[in-house]
């Protein structure tokens, strides 16, 4: 649909009239003229305010969902508000990666879908302005936060999961060592312990009970006994020294046996249970790791000198480094894939009520999401290359933007 040039003229203060002309403005030749600047920059302070209010409401949503594994932390496992706030904090950087991009997308519908229902969009058309210089505003944020989300994502998110790895490690370790209480039996799985003194990590004169079948197997004695836990296994390692074994068979005897030093380890599975609550994105390998330290660890891999079983155990690791690598590429670029989308499906849909914005970015979300999770598991498993298993939403976006687009056009 073509346009006739229009003008508009004002008095002017020497009583000379001053035409203002609106011509047709074909692609972005002229979407930076005065007039343009004035509108481009009114529909971006709409589209920041809305970006805002979507950060912080999908932030809050994303946030209520880790909420209820770390109370267990809080209560259950006797964590202090400081530690509990730095957990809280450490994982907004990552959640923010997936909030914006669903902002974005609010945002464009809300802004874009308020002006066609206003009857704004038909009036900037009648005065020439084309869908191609509409959409620059939504060009503009979603650039700037592809940019933005491009660095956080590989310097900001990656540190925040390891200070959240660190800090959970801490609380695990710490439930783990100071759980065992000196003068009391102390239940952990099939063991009981029965320490006298805990100084700094060592147990003085400790009595290790052994249970099979609701009975007492054996009994280990030792005068001191170190302690230590793995975060990362859930594992408590036990080094007893200068102690003796007493074995209790189902005979009325007893065998003993003298030992120098013994070594043997635990798993807690209550702990494992409270770090798994805490979400499968904290725990992904490779999450929490700089991208520099992922592309060494992957050239590594790829040496032509490594053993071939090494290669093959750390396989795994390997192609969800890949993963890992490929998704902080791809997760930025959806922030300007969904403003053009949103911005679109506003202009074209008269999307004018909030429920029905709300409505329409969830699903869109939804199906992103289930498309990124279905590639990045596929990928892991090697059915699909990491590039491709990450990229398959934008790509999908992309196609349904330039359908828009096309469809917008004829109208």
């Amino acid at each position: 649909m073509r346009f006739a040039k229009t003008t508009i003229s004002s008095q002017s203060p020497n009583g000379n009239e001053t035409p203002y002309r609106f011509m047709k403005i074909k692609g972005l030749s002229r979407a930076f003229s005065p007039i343009a600047r004035i509108i481009n920059r009114h529909i971006l302070v709409d589209l920041f305010a809305a970006i805002a209010e979507g950060v912080v409401l999908f932030t809050f949503v994303f946030l209520l969902k880790r909420l209820f594994g770390l109370a267990d932390l809080l209560v259950a496992e006797g964590t202090t508000l400081l530690a509990f706030g730095k957990l809280i904090f450490s994982l907004l950087p990552s959640i923010m990666m997936l909030t914006f991009p669903m902002a974005v997308l609010l945002a464009s519908l809300l802004v874009y879908g308020r002006m066609a229902g206003d009857n704004e969009i038909t009036a900037l058309h009648a005065c020439g302005y084309s869908v191609n210089q509409l959409l620059v505003p939504a060009l503009i944020i979603g650039a700037l936060l592809t940019s933005l989300l491009f660095w956080w994502g590989h310097r900001i998110a990656p540190r925040g999961l390891r200070i959240f790895r660190t800090e959970t490690a801490e609380i695990l370790r710490t439930t783990a060592t100071t759980g065992i209480r000196p003068g009391e039996f102390n239940e952990f799985g099939n063991f009981i312990f029965l320490p006298s003194e805990i100084e700094s990590g060592h147990m003085i004169y400790l009595r290790l009970f052994e249970k099979r079948e609701d009975r007492i197997a054996g009994v280990i004695s030792s005068p001191s006994a170190s302690i230590d836990f793995s975060p990362e296994d859930s594992i408590l390692y036990l080094q007893l020294q200068d102690g003796v074994l007493h074995q209790i068979p189902t005979a009325d005897r007893d065998i003993a046996i003298r030992f120098g030093e013994m070594n043997f380890s635990l798993l807690m599975q209550d702990l494992i249970r409270s770090f798994a609550r805490l979400g499968r994105e904290e725990s992904r390998y490779g999450s929490h790791l700089l991208s520099d330290y992922i592309r060494r660890y992957i050239e590594a891999l790829q040496r032509d000198n490594l053993d071939a079983k090494v290669r093959d155990y750390y396989l795994k690791y390997w192609k969800r480094c890949e993963v890992e690598q490929a998704k902080r590429v791809a997760l930025p670029f959806a922030c300007l894939i969904m403003a053009v989308t949103g911005a679109l499906l506003g202009m074209g849909s008269r999307f004018g009520k909030r429920s029905a914005c709300y409505a329409i970015t969830i699903m869109v979300i939804f199906a992103y999401y289930i498309l990124l999770n279905f590639g990045i598991t596929y990928a892991e498993d090697g059915t699909f290359p990491p590039v491709i298993g990450v990229w398959i939403p934008n790509l999908v976006g992309l196609v349904l933007a330039v359908y828009f687009l096309l469809r917008t056009r004829k109208v």
